[in-house]
């Protein structure tokens, strides 16, 4: 398998080392492995961020760090398998910054608009710090409060450093030594782009005994002082961000159970979601409308069917209130036939009481009426006195 190689050492971006350099000369080594030389001091995010994806991309890179490697330098190198880098080199991550120029009289309004621009820029800068500090979390392990303090500090680290961070896989040792520190050029580039000086070490001075002046130790105490003193309100910032986050890990437990997280990422300027874990929170809301709206028809259903069934209930109570009144009366007839005779009240059934009451009728003869029928009453008037024999006949015919 071939080995293409491609060097990076300069400015990354259009006017530079650009995403569409990287892709030409990636072009055509799809199969090859790839080695990117990188000494840069960094450049555009945008620009980093495409190449680092192009190298993931490929899936066989190797970067080779040497000299200072700094900001979207280092960004754009997470994207190869594996990353070296020269035992003599620098490695810086930093927040990424806006460029800021305003410089003329204003009134408040004037002010104010600017504030409010500033704030804009200011939230755009702690998402795209908030995104560079994940890549570099998932690269070294290290912890996210742990990075952005780093790169809050704004150290350089050397290859052993970066090594023990888990920014780099290897440290190597090039074939041919070079001092970087001795470079007053390379150095003066380095702060004239606002990153810190690095450690430097002066030569023996020309008398052989006398002893060497240590500037690295010079210069990383008063570095050291200077950074207590600019960091000093920091802490308190940052004691006060961690204690945040455990608020927000304890406040939002429901949050945190939903995304899958144990706390919410923060920084000083806020809580941060990604589009996934948007999605995740919009995607349960639904869920729960649903639910709701599934919960309040179950319980208009479960409302109507328990009128229904207190409407049955009444209508059973009020049959069973009418069954017992039929029985009541049924009795109180029953009770009636059976005072006749006790050869009814001994029947069991309503036809059989019927029919014990026919046989008393059958058995007892009719009775003739006491006192003379023939002859009429002297002080009686006769019934049909006044009515013609026509109609006396017809009365009888009856």
């Amino acid at each position: 398998m071939a080995t293409h190689t491609i060097v990076i050492d300069g400015y990354i971006g259009g006017f530079g080392y650009s995403k569409q350099f990287v892709r030409s000369q990636m072009d055509g080594h799809k199969k090859d492995t790839v080695t990117v030389k990188i000494s840069s001091l960094g450049g555009s995010v945008d620009h980093a961020l495409s190449i680092f994806d192009q190298f993931k991309e490929h899936g066989n890179v190797t970067a080779e760090l040497s000299a200072f490697v700094a900001s979207a330098a280092t960004l754009l190198s997470l994207g190869a398998k594996k990353i070296r880098m020269n035992e003599n080199s620098f490695y810086l991550i930093h927040k990424p910054m806006n460029w800021v120029d305003e410089w003329n009289t204003m009134n408040e309004d004037d002010i104010e608009a600017l504030i409010e621009k500033l704030e804009k820029q200011k939230k755009e800068l702690a998402k795209i710090t908030l995104q560079m500090a994940k890549m570099y979390v998932r690269k070294t392990g290290k912890s996210l409060d742990e990075i952005i303090n780093l790169m809050k500090d704004n150290t350089w680290l050397n290859a052993e450093e970066a090594l023990e961070w888990g920014f780099v896989d290897e440290v190597f040792e090039p074939a041919e030594t070079v001092n970087y520190l001795e470079s007053e050029q390379l150095v003066a580039l380095i702060t004239s782009n606002g990153m810190p000086a690095p450690p430097r070490k002066n030569k023996m001075s020309g008398s052989e005994s006398a002893p060497p002046i240590d500037e690295e130790s010079l210069f990383n105490r008063v570095w050291n002082r200077i950074k207590e003193q600019l960091t000093k309100n920091d802490k308190s910032d940052d004691d006060n961000n961690h204690l945040n986050k455990e608020k927000m890990s304890k406040q939002f437990l429901n949050v945190n159970k939903t995304l899958g997280v144990e706390a919410l990422e923060s920084t000083n300027e806020g809580v941060f979601l990604n589009e996934e874990q948007l999605q995740t929170i919009e995607d349960q809301l639904t869920t729960t409308a649903q639910a709701t709206a599934e919960r309040d028809t179950a319980v208009s259903d479960r409302d109507a069917a328990a009128l229904e069934r207190d409407n049955a209930v009444n209508e059973r109570d009020t049959a069973v209130t009418e069954r017992d009144e039929a029985r009541t009366e049924l009795t109180n007839a029953v009770g009636l036939f059976d005072a006749i005779d006790p050869t009814v009240a001994n029947a069991k059934t309503p036809e059989e009481k019927a029919e014990a009451i026919r046989a008393l009728l059958a058995a007892k003869p009719g009775a003739k009426p006491e006192g003379n029928q023939e002859k009429k009453d002297p002080d009686t008037q006769e019934p049909f006195d006044g009515f013609t024999a026509e109609e006396k006949e017809e009365i009888k015919n009856l």
